[in-house]
Protein backbone atom coordinates (compact mmCIF):
# COMPACT_ATOMS: atom_id res chain seq x y z
CA UNK A 1 0.00 0.00 0.00
CA UNK A 2 2.86 2.13 0.13
CA UNK A 3 2.58 4.21 -3.53
CA UNK A 4 -0.92 5.43 -3.77
CA UNK A 5 0.51 7.70 -7.33
CA UNK A 6 2.00 5.69 -10.00
CA UNK A 7 3.90 8.70 -10.53
CA UNK A 8 5.07 9.08 -6.94
CA UNK A 9 7.57 6.56 -7.08
CA UNK A 10 10.39 5.49 -9.10
CA UNK A 11 9.56 1.58 -8.57
CA UNK A 12 5.89 0.86 -8.63
CA UNK A 13 5.77 -2.57 -7.17
CA UNK A 14 4.53 -1.96 -3.72
CA UNK A 15 0.81 -2.01 -5.19
CA UNK A 16 1.03 -5.80 -6.20
CA UNK A 17 3.55 -6.69 -3.23
CA UNK A 18 2.73 -4.94 -0.35
CA UNK A 19 -0.97 -4.99 -0.22
CA UNK A 20 -0.70 -8.63 0.70
CA UNK A 21 1.80 -8.33 2.80
CA UNK A 22 0.15 -5.93 4.62
CA UNK A 23 -2.77 -8.08 4.84
CA UNK A 24 -0.24 -10.39 6.38
CA UNK A 25 0.78 -8.28 8.72
CA UNK A 26 -2.35 -7.18 9.96
CA UNK A 27 -2.94 -10.57 10.85
CA UNK A 28 0.22 -11.91 12.70
CA UNK A 29 -0.19 -8.61 14.52
CA UNK A 30 -3.66 -9.05 16.04
CA UNK A 31 -3.29 -12.76 15.96
CA UNK A 32 -6.43 -13.82 13.72
CA UNK A 33 -8.82 -11.11 12.29
CA UNK A 34 -11.62 -11.23 14.63
CA UNK A 35 -9.66 -10.17 17.48
CA UNK A 36 -9.97 -6.69 16.18
CA UNK A 37 -13.29 -7.05 17.21
CA UNK A 38 -12.82 -8.56 20.42
CA UNK A 39 -10.33 -5.89 21.49
CA UNK A 40 -11.14 -3.45 23.65
CA UNK A 41 -10.72 -0.67 20.90
CA UNK A 42 -13.64 -1.29 19.24
CA UNK A 43 -16.63 -2.03 22.04
CA UNK A 44 -18.86 -0.79 19.51
CA UNK A 45 -17.93 -3.99 16.94
CA UNK A 46 -17.38 -5.92 19.78
CA UNK A 47 -21.54 -5.92 20.98
CA UNK A 48 -22.32 -5.90 16.90
CA UNK A 49 -24.12 -9.05 15.66
CA UNK A 50 -21.86 -9.42 12.44
CA UNK A 51 -18.54 -10.09 13.28
CA UNK A 52 -16.88 -7.86 10.35
CA UNK A 53 -18.77 -4.30 12.18
CA UNK A 54 -16.48 -1.51 10.98
CA UNK A 55 -14.79 0.35 13.55
CA UNK A 56 -15.91 3.70 13.39
CA UNK A 57 -13.23 6.80 13.73
CA UNK A 58 -15.17 8.55 15.74
CA UNK A 59 -15.57 5.88 18.08
CA UNK A 60 -11.56 5.15 17.96
CA UNK A 61 -11.00 9.12 18.82
CA UNK A 62 -13.25 8.94 21.86
CA UNK A 63 -11.62 5.51 23.26
CA UNK A 64 -8.07 7.08 23.00
CA UNK A 65 -8.98 10.49 24.30
CA UNK A 66 -9.87 7.95 27.72
CA UNK A 67 -7.09 5.50 26.90
CA UNK A 68 -4.02 7.01 25.34
CA UNK A 69 -1.56 4.57 25.96
CA UNK A 70 -3.89 1.77 24.07
CA UNK A 71 -1.34 1.22 21.30
CA UNK A 72 -3.39 -0.95 19.87
CA UNK A 73 -6.25 1.83 18.92
CA UNK A 74 -3.27 4.16 17.96
CA UNK A 75 -2.41 1.85 14.82
CA UNK A 76 -6.25 0.79 14.30
CA UNK A 77 -6.53 4.87 14.26
CA UNK A 78 -3.05 5.24 12.13
CA UNK A 79 -4.73 3.16 9.89
CA UNK A 80 -8.22 4.48 9.25
CA UNK A 81 -6.83 7.65 8.34
CA UNK A 82 -4.07 6.37 6.01
CA UNK A 83 -7.06 4.93 3.88
CA UNK A 84 -8.74 8.63 3.86
CA UNK A 85 -4.94 9.84 2.40
CA UNK A 86 -4.66 11.66 5.69
CA UNK A 87 -0.81 10.83 6.00
CA UNK A 88 0.32 13.18 8.32
CA UNK A 89 -2.43 12.22 10.70
CA UNK A 90 -1.42 8.84 10.36
CA UNK A 91 2.12 9.19 10.54
CA UNK A 92 1.21 10.42 14.40
CA UNK A 93 -1.40 8.36 14.88
CA UNK A 94 1.82 5.65 14.53
CA UNK A 95 4.20 7.51 16.65
CA UNK A 96 2.16 7.22 19.48
CA UNK A 97 1.18 3.81 19.08
CA UNK A 98 5.20 2.96 18.82
CA UNK A 99 5.83 5.06 22.11
CA UNK A 100 2.41 3.56 24.10
CA UNK A 101 3.50 -0.18 23.60
CA UNK A 102 6.62 -1.95 23.66
CA UNK A 103 4.76 -4.79 21.74
CA UNK A 104 3.89 -2.90 18.69
CA UNK A 105 7.55 -1.06 19.06
CA UNK A 106 8.85 -4.55 18.69
CA UNK A 107 6.98 -5.07 15.26
CA UNK A 108 8.53 -4.67 12.45
CA UNK A 109 5.26 -4.39 10.26
CA UNK A 110 4.21 -1.24 12.02
CA UNK A 111 7.38 0.49 11.42
CA UNK A 112 6.93 -0.36 7.75
CA UNK A 113 3.34 1.47 8.01
CA UNK A 114 4.73 4.53 10.05
CA UNK A 115 7.65 4.74 7.45
CA UNK A 116 4.50 4.36 4.18
CA UNK A 117 2.90 7.18 6.48
CA UNK A 118 5.75 9.60 6.47
CA UNK A 119 6.70 8.84 2.52
CA UNK A 120 3.30 9.76 1.66
CA UNK A 121 3.21 12.85 3.95
CA UNK A 122 6.51 13.78 2.12
CA UNK A 123 5.15 13.30 -1.25
CA UNK A 124 5.61 9.89 -1.68
CA UNK A 125 9.36 9.35 -1.12
CA UNK A 126 11.18 7.02 1.21
CA UNK A 127 14.15 9.32 1.67
CA UNK A 128 15.53 10.26 5.36
CA UNK A 129 13.37 9.60 8.50
CA UNK A 130 10.98 6.88 6.60
CA UNK A 131 13.99 4.81 5.19
CA UNK A 132 15.34 5.10 8.69
CA UNK A 133 12.61 3.54 9.69
CA UNK A 134 12.38 1.13 7.21
CA UNK A 135 15.77 0.16 8.47
CA UNK A 136 14.81 -0.42 11.75
CA UNK A 137 12.13 -2.73 10.70
CA UNK A 138 14.74 -4.80 8.89
CA UNK A 139 17.09 -4.24 12.46
CA UNK A 140 14.09 -6.29 13.85
CA UNK A 141 13.58 -8.74 11.68
CA UNK A 142 16.01 -8.61 8.42
CA UNK A 143 13.97 -10.72 6.78
CA UNK A 144 10.66 -8.89 6.61
CA UNK A 145 9.10 -9.26 3.76
CA UNK A 146 7.69 -5.22 3.51
CA UNK A 147 10.92 -3.88 5.06
CA UNK A 148 13.26 -5.81 1.97
CA UNK A 149 10.32 -4.25 -0.39
CA UNK A 150 10.58 -0.96 1.17
CA UNK A 151 14.20 -0.84 1.75
CA UNK A 152 15.15 -1.72 -2.02
CA UNK A 153 12.41 0.80 -3.05
CA UNK A 154 14.29 3.60 -0.95
CA UNK A 155 17.45 2.56 -2.38
CA UNK A 156 16.24 2.67 -5.67
CA UNK A 157 15.23 6.17 -5.56
CA UNK A 158 18.31 7.44 -4.08
CA UNK A 159 20.17 5.41 -7.30
CA UNK A 160 22.16 2.84 -5.07
CA UNK A 161 20.97 0.53 -7.94
CA UNK A 162 23.16 -2.61 -6.07
CA UNK A 163 21.42 -1.78 -2.79
CA UNK A 164 17.76 -2.29 -4.35
CA UNK A 165 18.78 -5.28 -6.19
CA UNK A 166 20.21 -6.93 -3.10
CA UNK A 167 16.93 -6.38 -0.69
CA UNK A 168 14.82 -7.81 -3.82
CA UNK A 169 16.53 -10.66 -4.14
CA UNK A 170 16.21 -11.18 -0.49
CA UNK A 171 12.74 -10.74 -0.94
CA UNK A 172 12.26 -12.79 -4.49
CA UNK A 173 12.44 -16.42 -2.77
CA UNK A 174 9.44 -15.75 -0.49
CA UNK A 175 7.28 -15.03 -3.84
CA UNK A 176 5.66 -18.20 -5.67
CA UNK A 177 7.74 -18.59 -9.18
CA UNK A 178 4.40 -18.68 -10.89
CA UNK A 179 2.77 -15.37 -9.03
CA UNK A 180 2.84 -12.27 -10.98
CA UNK A 181 4.44 -10.85 -7.70
CA UNK A 182 7.15 -12.71 -8.52
CA UNK A 183 7.37 -11.90 -12.07
CA UNK A 184 6.78 -8.22 -11.34
CA UNK A 185 9.88 -8.08 -8.75
CA UNK A 186 12.24 -9.70 -11.07
CA UNK A 187 11.52 -7.33 -13.74
CA UNK A 188 12.41 -4.81 -10.60
CA UNK A 189 15.61 -6.17 -10.14
CA UNK A 190 16.58 -6.81 -13.89
CA UNK A 191 15.95 -2.95 -13.95
CA UNK A 192 18.26 -2.28 -11.39
CA UNK A 193 20.05 -4.60 -12.54
CA UNK A 194 20.98 -2.57 -15.66
CA UNK A 195 21.15 0.72 -13.81
CA UNK A 196 23.54 -0.16 -11.82
CA UNK A 197 25.51 -1.39 -14.84
CA UNK A 198 25.08 2.30 -16.59
CA UNK A 199 26.08 3.88 -13.59
CA UNK A 200 29.13 1.63 -13.13
CA UNK A 201 29.93 2.19 -17.08
CA UNK A 202 29.85 5.49 -16.58
CA UNK A 203 31.86 5.56 -13.22
CA UNK A 204 34.79 3.93 -15.58
CA UNK A 205 34.57 5.91 -18.09
CA UNK A 206 38.13 7.98 -17.90
CA UNK A 207 38.24 11.82 -17.62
Amino acid sequence: MFARDPASRAVMIGVIIVLPVLAFGLYAFFGDPGALHRSSVAESAAHASAPTAPIRRDDLVRHLSHNPRDGRAWVLLARIDFERDQFSAAAESYRKALAASPRIAADPGIWCEYADALGMAQGGVLAGVPREHVMRALAIDPAHPKALEMAGSAAFEQREFDSAARYWRMLLPRLPESSAEYRELSAAIARADAQASIASAGDDTPQ
